[in-house]
C-alpha cells in the first residue's frame, strides 16, 4: 500500500507513471523489504506471544508427516478466502511455526477425529457441525498464525 501511494504521489508531482515505477524500483531495496522479510518478522513476533511461545516438545517423525499432508485443517472458513500463499522463510522459522501450530492444536485435533468430526464427504447434523465448528476454532493451523502475525505485528514504515 505504501508503494502505490508512493507511486500516485509523484504523479500527481508531475512525473509520467513510467517515472514514477522507474523512481520506486530504485527506492524498493532501501524503503521496502522483501515479502518474506516482512512475513518472517512479524511471525517471530507473534511466536514469541504466551500462546504460542512454547517450550514445546519437538515433532515425532510421525506428526512431521501428517503436517507434510495437503489439505485445509478442520473446520468453518469463518468468511475467510482461502488463497495459497508460499513464503521462502527460513527452516528453524517453519519449524518454531509448525511445532507450535501442532502443539497448540493438538487436544482439540484429537478430538474432532475422535469424534469422527473429519473427513472428506462427512454428513454431519446440525449438532456435530456445532461441535466441529467449536473444536475448529481452537485449531492454530500456520495458515491462521501467519495471519495473525501480521494483523497484530504488521511492518514498521521506513524512516
Amino acid at each position: 500500500m505504501e508503494e502505490q501511494e508512493t507511486k500516485a504521489e509523484l504523479i500527481r508531482s508531475g512525473l509520467s507513471s513510467r517515472e514514477a515505477r522507474i523512481r520506486i524500483m530504485r527506492m524498493r531495496p532501501e524503503c521496502w523489504p522483501a515479502l518474506e522479510d516482512v512475513v518472517a518478522s512479524s511471525l517471530r513476533r507473534r511466536l514469541a506471544d504466551e500462546d504460542l511461545a512454547g517450550p514445546w516438545a519437538a515433532l515425532t517423525l510421525g506428526e512431521l508427516d501428517r503436517l507434510a499432508l495437503c489439505g485445509r485443517w478442520p473446520g468453518a472458513s469463518d468468511g475467510i478466502t482461502l488463497v495459497q500463499r508460499n513464503y521462502a522463510l527460513p527452516a528453524d522459522l517453519v519449524r518454531q511455526l509448525r511445532t507450535a501450530s501442532w502443539r497448540v492444536s493438538e487436544k482439540p485435533l484429537a478430538e474432532l477425529y475422535e469424534r469422527g468430526l473429519v473427513g472428506s464427504g462427512k454428513k454431519l447434523s446440525e449438532e456435530q457441525r456445532r461441535v466441529r465448528d467449536e473444536l475448529a476454532r481452537q485449531l492454530h493451523p500456520p495458515a491462521r498464525i501467519i495471519r495473525q502475525a501480521l494483523a497484530a505485528y504488521p511492518p514498521a514504515l521506513p524512516e
